[in-house]
């Protein structure tokens, strides 16, 4: 195993890649319902309640004692990853809990239809309907309104990036911030990282485009809700945390969107984890940087 992947991992990755998965079900028998890592306790969070967003199901964590009641809080719409293909609310539970703990910040997590079932853009679209719903009833969820932020890791990067475009094209709703965790932003995977480390870290360069090719229907690979990269205008997008892993074949997308927010006037911090491979945020158990990455998140949401 190259010398660059952190040693907490080493054992993780000897088991081998995963084969690229002959159709959904496949591939979802694959994905564990939680992280491997994510430990056997549960962080107790005060009030944890599925809701209805407008035909959308979301899982909602508050912190605070009262149900809603307290000082007005900051809120992130979280976007769990999968490949768009798997991954669940349940499989990011976790994250939720934590980032809703530690912030303090209101969760929303969206449960959002997957491909190949539901191709682009059902996916952004049940997220969009998951921040409008959010930012709707912000007063009444005990979530200050000007303070509602976007965020998502892997598959749930891209929608949360791509929401951020489609908010400003619709002029709303307004969003304090977006968090991308090592988001896979472009269909083409012909960056140095994801040709450096298309076998042996974790996620494969192969898996990742039969991921891509459940999602998006023909024509449609260079729209910049796909691909956000493609975008060529990223000036009044909300300040971004940018969270890579350095042995991911996303990571050198990851800088390039992070870089061109920049140049656009965008307020960004990126953080590129030494040693660590996609998916490192579900790896508490096997690895300390999961639960430090955490909380740089939610101390992001909690100064949005």
């Amino acid at each position: 195993m190259p010398g660059s992947v952190h040693p907490d991992l080493l054992v993780l990755l000897a088991a081998g890649d995963q084969p690229v998965p002959r159709d959904a079900a496949e591939a979802r028998a694959l994905s564990p319902i939680s992280p491997a890592g994510a430990g056997s306790a549960v962080l107790a969070v005060a009030h944890v309640e599925d809701l209805d967003a407008g035909g959308v199901a979301v899982r909602c964590y508050d912190p605070r004692p009262g149900v809603h009641v307290g000082p007005a809080l900051p809120a992130v719409v979280w976007v769990h990853g999968g490949g768009f293909v798997t991954g669940s609310v349940d499989a990011v539970d976790h994250v939720c809990r934590a980032i809703a703990d530690r912030a303090p910040a209101v969760v929303v997590s969206v449960a959002y239809r997957l491909a190949p079932e539901h191709v682009y853009p059902a996916a952004l679209d049940d997220v969009e309907q998951a921040l409008l719903f959010v930012s709707g009833i912000a007063t009444d969820l005990g979530i200050d309104p000007a303070r509602v932020s976007v965020g998502g890791t892997s598959a749930g990067g891209n929608l949360a990036a791509a929401a951020c475009l489609r908010a400003r094209r619709h002029g709303g709703p307004v969003l304090a911030s977006q968090v991308l965790v090592h988001p896979c932003l472009d269909t083409a995977l012909e960056t140095a990282s994801a040709l450096e480390h298309a076998t042996g870290f974790g996620l494969t360069r192969a898996k990742m485009a039969w991921f891509w090719d459940q999602y998006v229907p023909p024509g449609v690979e260079d729209d910049p809700e796909v691909a956000p990269l493609r975008e060529d205008d990223l000036a009044g997008l909300p300040p971004a945390l940018v969270v890579l892993a350095e042995c991911d074949i996303m990571r050198d997308e990851g800088i390039e969107y992070a870089e061109r927010l920049r140049r656009a006037g965008v307020e960004v911090r990126t953080h590129v984890w030494p040693g660590m491979i996609h998916g490192f945020l579900g790896l508490g158990a096997v690895t300390a940087c999961a639960d430090a990455a955490i909380d740089e998140i939610a101390a992001f949401v909690a100064a949005s």
